[in-house]
C-alpha cells in the first residue's frame, strides 16, 4: 500500500474512532505518530472530536487535513507505517473490499431517486410527504424489499 492510500485509510479511521468507544485508546496512540508534538497533537485530537459532537465542524474536511498531515508523518518517519496500520486494523478490524458508486440522473424525471451505500461524514434525513419507498432493513449485495407508503392510488406498470 503507498504512502498516500494508507494515510487515507488512516485518516477515516481517525474519524471511525472519534465516533466510537475506542476513542480513548486510539487518540494517544495516533497522537504518538507524531513524535515530539504528541501532546499539543493529543490536545488537537481532543478539540476536533468536541467541534464534531457539536457540529461546528465538517468531519470531511477534518479527514482531508489530517491525511494530509499524515502523509508528511509517514514520509518523514516510514517506521510509522507499521503503528498506523496497527491502529487501522483495531478500528476498522472488518474491512472488506471498498466499492464505489455513480449515479446519473439526466432528463426529464418524475419521482424519486435512491441510493443506498456506507455514508461517511455529515448525513442528513428526508422525510418524504408523498409516495416513496421504505428501505430500513434492505440488504445490500442481495434482495431489497421495499414497502410502498403513498397517498393515491397503486398505479399498475
Amino acid at each position: 500500500m503507498d504512502i498516500s492510500q494508507l494515510a487515507t485509510d488512516g485518516a477515516a479511521a481517525l474519524m471511525q474512532a472519534m465516533v466510537s468507544d475506542l476513542w480513548q485508546g486510539v487518540r494517544p496512540r495516533f497522537a504518538a505518530l507524531f513524535g515530539k508534538g504528541r501532546d499539543a497533537v493529543d490536545e488537537e485530537l481532543e478539540q476536533v472530536r468536541a467541534e464534531i459532537d457539536e457540529g461546528a465542524a465538517d468531519s470531511g474536511d477534518i479527514e482531508d487535513e489530517w491525511a494530509a498531515r499524515l502523509r508528511r508523518v509517514l514520509k518523514r518517519d516510514p517506521q510509522a507505517a507499521e503503528a498506523l496500520r496497527a491502529i487501522i486494523d483495531e478500528v476498522a478490524p472488518e474491512q472488506g473490499p471498498v466499492y464505489s458508486s455513480v449515479n446519473t440522473i439526466s432528463g426529464h424525471v418524475h419521482g424519486n431517486a435512491v441510493q443506498i451505500g456506507h455514508v461517511h461524514g455529515n448525513a442528513t434525513t428526508t422525510h418524504y410527504g408523498g409516495d416513496h419507498v421504505d428501505l430500513r432493513g434492505a440488504r445490500a449485495q442481495g434482495d431489497v424489499v421495499g414497502r410502498r407508503h403513498g397517498r393515491g392510488p397503486r398505479r399498475e406498470g
